[in-house]
């Protein structure tokens, strides 16, 4: 079974972050970075509690605007009667267009491969496959 209170933050491949929204010893989400210095880090410190604002302000940033022009449209093609950042994020893992960051919940065997966008720019050798095998 799927565990959606938790998560890893993935670059590529590469787990970048360890988020527990509902730790055993209770209190606020929590986070491990695995990475420092870096722009697309989860959150300001390497590890400790975040406030629900920040986790807010970090899932804003993987979800489209509601205000966004075609926003019904995109949430009627995730399966969604009305907005809600945490039910977007779940159902796209995060993903988006312009970066390669993307979240696992606990017990998904998903890899980059099976969320990108871009596959044609990241495993071209999907299209030459498949484009091989329909002949």
């Amino acid at each position: 079974m799927i565990d959606y209170m938790k998560f890893d933050v993935m670059w590529m491949d590469d787990v970048i972050a360890s988020v527990d929204l509902k730790p055993a010893n209770g209190g606020s989400p929590y986070v491990i970075n695995y990475i420092d210095d870096f722009n697309k880090q989860f959150s300001p410190n390497m590890e400790g509690h975040i406030t629900l604002e920040e986790l807010e302000r970090w899932l804003k940033w993987r979800t489209f605007p509601p205000t966004r022009v075609n926003a019904d449209q995109l949430l009627e093609s995730l399966g969604m009667q009305a907005f809600n950042r945490w039910g977007i994020v779940r159902k796209t893992h995060g993903v988006m267009a312009d970066d390669e960051i993307w979240l696992r919940f606990k017990e998904e065997p998903l890899t980059h491969r099976d969320v990108c966008l871009r596959k044609d720019l990241y495993y071209p050798e999907d299209d030459a496959f498949s484009a091989t095998s329909h002949s």
